[in-house]
């Protein structure tokens, strides 16, 4: 099967929100003081969204434990390409299927190798 435009172009704006999070994360560990609640950028598909997540720590590490799960405003979500796995008054969990999982597997820099992903215990 192969990634439409449209399938690609969502996945690959996903994938680069979770790139500027993780260096967010990596910044707010250093902080002496940081604060419980994090904002991070969502991470949809939608190049044009501005919006911010508030995560802990832990939750933000829960969401990265796989590299096709993504931490969206409530409401970004593109269900033709990704289902909601987890829900609270902050923010939705999605996760890639289909023939996306192919860039947000292989973008995912804590992935090991081409194609890797990390969580074994996720659905396919």
């Amino acid at each position: 099967m192969t990634l439409g435009s449209r399938e690609e172009r969502i996945a690959r704006n996903e994938a680069r929100f979770r790139d500027i999070n993780e260096r967010l994360e990596q910044d707010m560990r250093q902080v002496r003081h940081a604060p419980e609640l994090l904002e991070f950028v969502c991470e949809c598909g939608d190049r044009a969204c501005e919006a911010l997540v508030s995560l802990t720590f832990a939750e933000y590490e829960d969401v990265r434990r796989d590299s096709r799960r993504f931490a969206v405003r409530p409401g970004h979500v593109f269900p033709d390409t990704e289902r909601v796995v987890a829900v609270n008054e902050r923010f939705q969990v999605i996760e890639k299927f289909g023939s996306a999982v192919e860039i947000t597997d292989a973008t995912d820099a804590r992935a090991e190798g081409p194609g890797a992903r990390r969580a074994d215990d996720a659905a396919s």
